[in-house]
This record gives structure tokens, sequence and C-alpha cells, in this order.
């Protein structure tokens, strides 16, 4: 047997030792790994879902401002309007 054989063979077993002497280590970090990827899932989720309603209401908020603009637009030509009459009755 080579001795790269040899060491291969050792180090194989040693790592395999600590695996298993580690198992319930590993095996409480691969669940708790789980579930943070789980909850990441969610997250991600809720995310995406609050990205779409703030799309929706940004439509919305437009279309408000178009309304806004225009009935200040109304309101302003109307205060001119009895601005001019109120002027016109004053002089006249």
């Amino acid at each position: 047997m080579k001795l790269s054989n040899l060491l291969l063979f050792v180090g194989a077993a040693a790592g395999s030792y600590f695996v298993v002497k580690n198992r319930q280590a590993i095996t409480e970090e691969f669940v708790d790994t789980s579930d943070r990827v789980e909850a990441m899932k969610e997250d991600l989720d809720i995310i995406q879902n609050s990205l779409q309603i703030i799309d929706q209401q940004k439509a919305l908020i437009k279309e408000y401002q178009k309304d806004l603009t225009y009935k200040f637009k109304v309101l302003e030509k109307d205060f001119q309007t009895r601005m001019a009459v109120l002027q016109e009755e004053k002089q006249g």
C-alpha cells in the first residue's frame, strides 16, 4: 500500500469519526439553517406581495394627483372669476 493511499484512508477515517462524533451538532445546525431558509422564503413572499401593493398604490396616487391638479385649476379659475367680479363691483 502506498503512503498516499494510507494517508487518504487515515484522513477519511478521521473525518468520518469527527462527523459521527459531532452528528448532533451538525444535525442541529442543518435544521437551524433549513428553518432560516424557510423563514427567508416567507419573508421574500411578503416583500414581493408588499411591492405589488405599492405598485398598485402608486397608480392610484397618480390618478389622485391628476384629479387634484384638475380640481385646483378649476378652483383657481373660479377664484379669479370671483375676484374679477368683486373688483368690478368695487369700481362700479
